[in-house]
């Protein structure tokens, strides 16, 4: 995982929007969080634990007091917006915290919220919103939760030293949550509770062999209870195969006797079974024979039946042709009638013409009259409007006069509530006054606190410059001892490099001399030498060497002296003791806690006062809602002052009015009305009739004309078919009357045709079947009586014998089924007890309890597992420890203990090269501390990105601890953190060294203001 960029508001120290692009970084791989203690530095990492898990690596710090200080109720929220890599792919999470800030309006609750997206070709794309399911989705995602993200990550301030010096049971803590190791806890626990069962299980098998023989009663007669005690499974099996042998035996004569009953029952039930038989058949053929002769006694009749029926069947085939011309002389016959019957109605039609002519009278004449009534009724209905308009005025007025009553009653309404209102408000008014105070209160203490806690931060500040002052001024001895010692060693090697230089002069001299005495001539001027060549004296110098220890003395004793000048420099002598802070310090600390909790109070009594004032808001409005709805019902009234306008009117319509009678005009109305309705009507009935009867007259001699056609065709028809129908009855009858006898009969007949032929079939059927009985005649029947009464006897004996076979059947069921649940018990109980014994030992070793043995460690079985992770880390941390100590720490894993009440096996000792000795972790110096925390750290990090399916770590970040190095050590942390940078690493580190700022170019430095709290620059 790697960032990209961090943005956040009112975060911590941080009150304004503050962005990182960490993306700036990327090429330098290595930089450094710079500033002041107290600036703001940790706050970074700080942010991004919170966006990423929703918490942050702080012990003690309430997570709910994420908001700056700087902001009140009236700031936006808070927020942290984290965008980072994984995998090539990029995120982004945005978190807000729990907080009091201003959304709607101010100083209002804000929940705990966050959203989480993708970026997919550039565009966002929401993963999941709300806690719990994005922390979830987040952990899936990176492959680590928040406690293994921080050891493997973000190595923050002071704890990776704890967790060196950390005892065994601690580490173990810490360690179990990074490899949730507690489901081997959970298994410890589970075999302790097994191994209990099984105990409670051997103790149910015992009880349940004892159930077992009481439950059968043989067993019971024939098992002593110390049988049972000493669980001697081969005498219960003994006894129960005796008992078992016993009852076969007894089953087997029993069964012997039932098969010899059975057999003479099977003879004696098919003796009867052939009687009977016979029985049966005598018995038929009586019944047979009786009822032949009751049907012989009906052929006659049936005979007969079936004769007419045959000419019912043919009268049948001619009635066709009788329907046919019984139907033509019956239409004719209509026909006939109907014509007769037009040509009456048709006279008729011509006498009800004449009246109705009569009747109507002179039409035009009437017509008049009805035209002046109705001019009439339109001067009489004109009146009659103006008397309901005079009317309508006069309710009018009627109505204006209780509408004053009703706006008397509801101006007094309005006025009531007006006075209701300006007492609300009063109240409300009140109320705002003391809100207003305890808000000024509230900022009063708010500005004290800020106040306190700018003293605390200037309190906290000296405090920590006093002892990193103390600590100079000890520094500033051991550099000063230092500094003479080097000063000493240049001094020295300087006149030895004199030495040197003047011998290597020599050796060159010597070099001439020697050309000189060879040659006999001066290299140098050419003369001829003939003298003896004396040689000067050179010393054994590794000029070189030498020389190169001279500059690097020199070097150093430069940067000593350079650094000695700055740290006596740095050193302020105005500081006083720590101790004289720190007390100043816990009072300035107790005041702003005593501020906090007035603080809470008194917002507390805010709220209450808010509440209270927004009752009396929703009540000011119901008045006001109340006076709106009042005055909406006063507009509606109609306007009172023209009151005297509408009398007025009144008055003049009444005298207009006065010369009419008006009972009379309506008397007038309703007869002129009456008369022309009546009239009106008549006209039209009496023309609607005449035009109808118009009508009828000229259908009528249609239809007469008609009937004289039909009647023609109809007789010519009748003439035809009567002979053809003549024809058919002389065919097959002796005249005409003996066709109407069987054709009136045929219904009769044919409705008994089934009943007929079901005579026949059933005589000839019942003749077969006497024929096929003739072997019975003259045979008398079999006596059954005494062969029924042996038969039953012979049964009662074999239901008993089966009675008798099924109780021994039932024993030996019982046995068997016994025997099997004994057996199951055996063999339960010989498993329990192997099974007991195994659950007990292995409980005793997941509890270390068999480690009491000497020489042995007493780990549990979660500590067992977690020494192997812990074997890995350490294996991984000393591949680093040996090269930032050239070698001579190792960290070992801690086998024993003194105390052997506790659990051990991840306590550290730390192996001694240069003395060959081990040393306990606690006799390091801080800069050895250090860098062993460092190594342990980077190890942690290792193995847990090793066991969550080779996770990759793109990012580190390491807050704090180089202080305390010295220039070696310091030298070989920053040696091992490049390291890590070749492996395509980005690494950020936070410290106030100056020494590492100057050394590293990409920089976040980061200001703290006591006005605007921190803010930060990058620096590349």
């Amino acid at each position: 995982m790697k960032p990209i960029s961090l943005e956040m508001y009112g975060f911590m120290t941080y009150k304004n929007k503050t962005f990182i692009d960490f993306s700036k970084l990327y090429d330098s791989k290595i930089f450094i969080i710079s500033g002041d203690t107290g600036s703001g530095k940790t706050s970074i990492f700080d942010a991004i634990s919170f966006a990423l898990f929703g918490e942050i690596q702080r012990e003690g710090f309430i997570i709910d007091d994420l908001r700056s200080d700087f902001l009140n109720g009236d700031d936006q929220p808070t927020y942290v917006d984290f965008i980072f890599e994984l995998e090539g792919k990029k995120y982004r999470v945005k978190r807000i915290p729990k907080q009091r800030a201003k959304k709607t309006r101010a100083n209002v609750q804000v929940s705990h919220s966050v959203e989480f997206y993708k970026y997919e070709k550039d565009k966002e794309i929401l993963i999941s919103d709300g806690p719990q399911k994005t922390d979830k989705k987040i952990i899936d995602l990176i492959g680590l939760n928040f406690d293994q993200l921080n050891r493997v990550m973000i190595l923050a301030q002071g704890e990776f030293s704890k967790f060196l010096k950390s005892s065994s049971d601690d580490k173990a803590s810490l360690l179990s949550k990074i490899f949730s190791s507690y489901i081997y806890k959970d298994i410890e626990e589970k075999l302790k509770e097994a191994s209990k069962d099984s105990k409670k299980n051997l103790e149910f098998i015992a009880n349940k062999l004892k159930t077992e023989v009481k439950k059968n009663d043989l067993l019971d007669e024939n098992i002593d209870d110390e049988i049972i005690e000493l669980k001697d499974f081969s005498k219960i099996e003994k006894v129960i195969e005796d008992l078992s042998n016993d009852l076969e035996k007894e089953f087997d004569e029993k069964n012997k006797e039932k098969n010899s009953l059975s057999k003479i029952l099977d003879d004696k039930n098919s003796k009867l079974s052939f009687y009977e038989k016979e029985n049966e058949q005598i018995r038929l053929l009586e019944t047979l024979n009786l009822e032949r002769q009751e049907i012989l006694s009906n052929k006659d009749y049936y005979e007969n039946l079936k004769n007419e029926l045959d000419f019912s069947q043919k009268a049948l085939l001619i009635k066709p042709y009788y329907e046919n011309l019984s139907d033509n002389k019956k239409n004719y016959n209509d026909l006939e009638k109907k014509f007769n019957e037009e040509k009456d109605k048709f006279k008729i039609i011509e006498k009800n013409l004449k009246d109705l002519r009569g009747k109507l009278g002179n039409i035009e004449k009437i017509e008049n009259i009805i035209d002046q009534k109705k001019e009439n009724i339109v001067k009489n209905d004109q009146i009659m409007k103006k008397f309901n308009e005079l009317l309508s005025i006069e309710k009018e007025l009627e109505k204006n006069i209780k509408n004053i009553d009703l706006s008397k009653k509801y101006k007094d309404q309005i006025e009531g509530l007006l006075e209701e209102k300006n007492q609300t408000s009063d109240n409300i008014r009140a109320l705002s006054d003391k809100l207003l105070d305890i808000t000024k209160d509230l900022e009063k203490i708010n500005d004290q606190g800020h106040k306190i806690k700018d003293e605390l931060r200037d309190y906290q500040s000296l405090y920590e410059k006093s002892l990193e002052n103390d600590k100079k001024i000890k520094d500033l001895e051991k550099l000063e001892k230092e500094f003479l010692k080097v000063e000493a060693d240049f001094k020295n090697i300087g006149e030895k490099l004199k030495l040197a230089e003047e011998s290597k002069k020599s050796i060159l001299i010597n070099e001439f001399r020697k050309d000189l005495e060879k040659n006999g001539i001066c290299p140098i001027c050419g003369s001829i030498y003939d003298k003896k060549v004396e040689f000067l004296e050179v010393g054994d110098f590794d000029l070189e060497k030498i020389r190169q220890d001279f500059v690097d003395l020199k070097i150093k004793l430069k940067y000593l002296n350079e650094k000695k000048s700055d740290l006596k420099n740095s050193i302020d002598n105005k500081i006083k003791d720590p101790k004289v802070y720190e007390e100043s310090l816990n009072e300035y600390k107790k005041s702003y806690q005593d501020l906090r909790n007035l603080y809470k109070k008194n917002l507390g009594l805010s709220d209450e006062k808010n509440k209270n004032k927004k009752k009396l808001d929703q009540k000011a409005n119901l008045i006001e809602s109340e006076i709106k709805d009042l005055k909406n019902k006063l507009d509606k009234l109609q306007n009172l002052d023209d009151i005297s306008d509408l009398q007025n009117k009144y008055k003049v319509k009444k005298e207009e009015l006065d010369v009419f009678d008006k009972n009379e005009i309506e008397k007038s109305l309703e007869k002129d009305r009456l008369y022309v309705s009546k009239e009106e009507k008549r006209i039209k009935f009496l023309s609607e009739e005449i035009k109808d009867l118009e009508n009828k007259r000229s259908s009528s001699s249609s239809l007469i004309l008609n009937y004289e056609s039909d009647l023609k065709i109809s007789k010519e028809k009748i003439l035809k078919e009567s002979q053809i129908f003549d024809e058919k009855v002389n065919e097959n009858f002796k005249n005409m009357d003996e066709f109407l006898k069987y054709l009136n009969l045929s219904n009769d007949l044919i409705s008994q045709k089934e009943k007929i032929d079901l005579y026949f079939e059933k005589l000839n059927n019942i003749s077969i079947r006497i024929e096929g009985l003739r072997e019975y005649e003259n045979i008398e029947y079999y006596q059954t009586d005494i062969i029924k009464e042996e038969i039953d006897n012979l049964k009662e004996k074999i239901e008993k014998t089966n009675d008798f076979l099924f109780s021994i059947r039932l024993k030996v069921e019982k046995l068997s089924e016994s025997k099997k649940e004994i057996n199951k018990i055996k063999i339960s109980l010989d498993k329990s007890k192997n099974d007991d014994e195994i659950l007990y030992k292995l409980a005793k070793v997941c509890d270390g309890s068999l480690s009491k043995v000497s020489g042995r460690e007493k780990i549990n079985f979660e500590t067992f597992v977690l020494s192997y992770y812990f074997n890995k880390i350490l294996t991984y941390a000393n591949l680093r420890l040996k090269d930032m100590s050239d070698g001579q720490f190792k960290m070992l894993r801690k086998k024993e203990t003194s105390d052997k009440r506790k659990n051990n096996g991840l306590d550290i000792e730390i192996l001694d090269y240069n003395t060959g000795k081990i040393r306990s972790e606690a006799s390091l110096s801080g800069g050895e501390t250090f860098i062993a925390s460092l190594a342990l750290a980077l190890g942690l990090s290792d193995e847990i990105s090793g066991e969550n399916g080779g996770i990759k770590i793109d990012t580190l970040f390491i807050d704090e601890g180089f202080g305390s190095l010295s220039d070696d050590y310091l030298e070989k942390a920053i040696r091992t953190i490049e390291k890590l940078s070749y492996d395509n690493k980005f690494i950020g580190l936070i410290s106030h060294v100056k020494e590492l700022k100057n050394a590293i170019d990409a920089k976040i430095e980061v200001k703290y203001s006591k006005t605007e709290g921190s803010s930060l620059k990058v620096v590349v």
